[in-house]
């Protein structure tokens, strides 16, 4: 099984959601059921300024619970973001994170990957830029371990996790890039044994 992690899906006024990963959510489920991929995608019903469901202060909430439970019956991970689409003259109050990244060199991308060194696996993480680069523009960004929902899926679960960004102006692409992602899941599923 597949499990989609949707962290940051609960609208805000202020912005502060991922609105290209909730618009994905669709695209996502209609690809991987055409691919007849076993799948459930978790999508987080907290405001991101009370609690962050990225972050360890999150590791006792009932996403996370419900989160260790669907990981135990998972093969892979997907952890599902997106950032605005920033111009390149973007100023910084703008374009930094509040991580310390700048989303004006990930706006070059469709797809942004944070991989984190050592924990990020690199089998998945491959087999997935290799497809969605068939089909969009793909980075690959090394992040710090702050990211709590990958770090937990690949290190205390030992399932391969990857943190994928989406691109908020490649929303056009976003029916592709679901597809791409059925396609390489549907095929390491199928060559996992039970």
């Amino acid at each position: 099984m597949l499990l989609v992690t949707v962290p940051h899906a609960k609208r805000e006024a202020s912005g502060d959601h991922d609105e290209g990963s909730i618009r994905m959510i669709p695209h996502l489920k209609r690809a991987l059921d055409n691919e007849g991929v076993d799948y459930e995608i978790l999508v987080g019903d907290t405001y991101r300024s009370i609690i962050d469901l990225n972050r360890g202060e999150a590791r006792n909430t009932e996403f996370a619970k419900d989160m260790r439970r669907l990981l135990k019956k998972s093969r892979y991970h997907i952890d599902l973001h997106s950032f605005p689409d920033v111009s390149q003259d973007a100023s910084e109050e703008e374009s930094i994170t509040a991580m310390g990244d700048d989303i004006r060199n990930w706006a070059l991308s469709d797809v942004v990957f944070l991989t984190i060194p050592d924990i990020t696996d690199p089998v998945f993480l491959e087999e997935m830029k290799m497809g969605l680069e068939e089909t969009v523009i793909v980075d690959d960004i090394q992040t710090d371990d702050y990211n709590f929902i990958t770090v937990f899926s690949q290190v205390a679960m030992d399932v391969p996790s990857i943190l994928l960004e989406l691109n908020e102006g490649s929303v056009q692409a976003y029916p592709a890039v679901a597809a791409e992602i059925a396609r390489v899941v549907g095929r390491l599923l199928g060559s996992v044994v039970a």
